[in-house]
């Protein structure tokens, strides 16, 4: 992967990163609710991300996001290891080569890619509870990441487990001594729907979905 590709995926990039989960459940979320085995209608289409850097679409069993932008640093930040060459920035270490603009002492390159985000299957679980949507990636053997999905007035969000409050949410609900550094839980269903009723994953990201008229 080139030094560009690298640092343009972290920009705009928030819940659905694959970074360490903040916590993780032993089962799926809801326990005791069944899994969906595509996603529903209402929610197909194609959404804005808020950093305009992206989007997300979503059909019967995947979501992917596609990235579309220009990233720009200063020459100064390139180091040692890099030279400009026309409009062609080369890595002395490596020999490779990445097309880029230079507009004075800035340099641009465009960066287009998709990641898959949620795929259903035996490790990707899909659940509806109390109007929302939980989307269940396998993490380990027995840890779960899980994500909130929600789609309300053309506007939606998916929330992320936050590292503090939804964490601390957490070891109140289950009872665990709040100063431990357990981050793995075990929830029946009405704990779950408890920790959703105190605003749990609280980090989140909004899309707005696209019109006809947009596409």
């Amino acid at each position: 992967m080139t030094r560009f590709s690298i640092l343009t995926i972290f920009i705009g990039t928030f819940l659905l990163a694959s970074c360490e989960p903040a916590a993780t459940f032993d089962q799926p979320q809801p326990d005791e609710v069944k899994s969906l085995l595509s996603f529903p209608e209402h929610l197909y289409g194609v959404y804005f991300a808020t950093d305009q850097a992206s989007t997300v679409t979503i059909s019967d069993k995947l979501i992917t996001r596609h990235y579309d932008f220009d990233y720009k640093e200063h020459k100064d930040s390139l180091g040692s290891s890099y030279q400009i060459v026309g409009d062609t920035l080369i890595n002395l270490r490596d020999s490779s080569k990445e097309k880029i603009q230079v507009k004075g002492d800035t340099i641009f390159q465009h960066y287009e890619g998709t990641d898959t985000l949620f795929n259903i299957s035996a490790d990707n679980v899909l659940k509806k509870f109390k109007g929302y949507y939980f989307l269940n990636n396998r993490y380990s053997d027995n840890a779960w990441e899980v994500k909130k999905l929600a789609l309300q007035k053309g506007m939606m969000t998916i929330g992320s487990i936050s590292d503090k409050d939804d964490v601390q949410k957490l070891k109140e609900i289950t009872e665990i001594i709040a100063d431990t550094t357990i981050t793995q839980f075990s929830l029946t269903r009405r704990q779950f729907k408890k920790f959703i009723r105190q605003d749990g994953f609280a980090e989140q990201e909004t899309f707005i979905r696209m019109t006809e008229n947009d596409r």
